[in-house]
């Protein structure tokens, strides 16, 4: 399915900007991660390897950059209108199930305003209407009632989908794992949500 996967390279809604880092994001991208270690840590496994520099940050984008243009991993910051930095998200790509799967975190001065459901939800369906994805899937960890609480709130189903682990305060544990397909589309409450603005830019390079 990998060849198949279309997806753009900037996705508007009412409040938000996700597309692909770029080089230079690296230095905000810095001072929000550091400003949110103690909020992250709980249940984003790869905070253990922060803070990094802002060359580890360049460095990571590039690499972050070859994997959205080889099509194995869409990763977004997601930014205001005015261009800060209040989140990350985008895509992994799934081979069980055969679709893709919505990552997020969001900077906790702007947690509780809906910004990721509103993230999630323009995912969901550049996933389903625009990228080729037969289902997308959103899975968190047991303790984290915050993140269930976004696919609960789009209509996504509640599906054990077997063997994935997620991060949970320290250990790794069995995810929560939420699925939708096209039919989720068509039916409330996605079927109200309102369309993403999508934008094909250049695809990000190494450089």
């Amino acid at each position: 399915m990998t060849a198949a996967l279309d997806v753009p390279t900037r996705i508007e809604t009412e409040r938000l900007v996700m597309r692909p880092y770029v080089a230079a994001d690296a230095e905000q991208l810095v001072e929000v991660v550091t400003r949110n270690l103690a909020h992250l840590r709980p249940y984003m496994e790869w905070i253990q390897f922060e803070p990094q520099s802002v060359a580890d940050r360049r460095e990571w984008i590039a690499g972050e950059a070859e994997k959205f243009a080889a099509g194995t991993g869409f990763t977004m910051g997601m930014f205001d209108k005015a261009g800060e930095l209040v989140g990350g998200s985008g895509f992994h790509v799934r081979t069980d199930p055969d679709g893709l799967e919505i990552g997020y975190w969001i900077d906790a001065a702007h947690e509780g305003k809906g910004l990721v459901t509103e993230a999630a939800a323009a995912l969901t369906f550049v996933a389903l209407d625009i990228a080729g994805a037969a289902v997308v899937t959103i899975g968190h960890a047991p303790t984290n009632s915050r993140s269930g609480a976004v696919p609960r709130r789009l209509g996504y189903r509640q599906r054990d989908l077997g063997g994935k682990q997620c991060f949970d305060a320290g250990e790794m544990a069995p995810a929560v794992e939420w699925v939708a397909d096209a039919a989720t589309l068509t039916t409330e409450p996605l079927a109200s949500w309102p369309r993403p603005a999508l934008t094909e830019s250049p695809r990000p390079t190494s450089r």
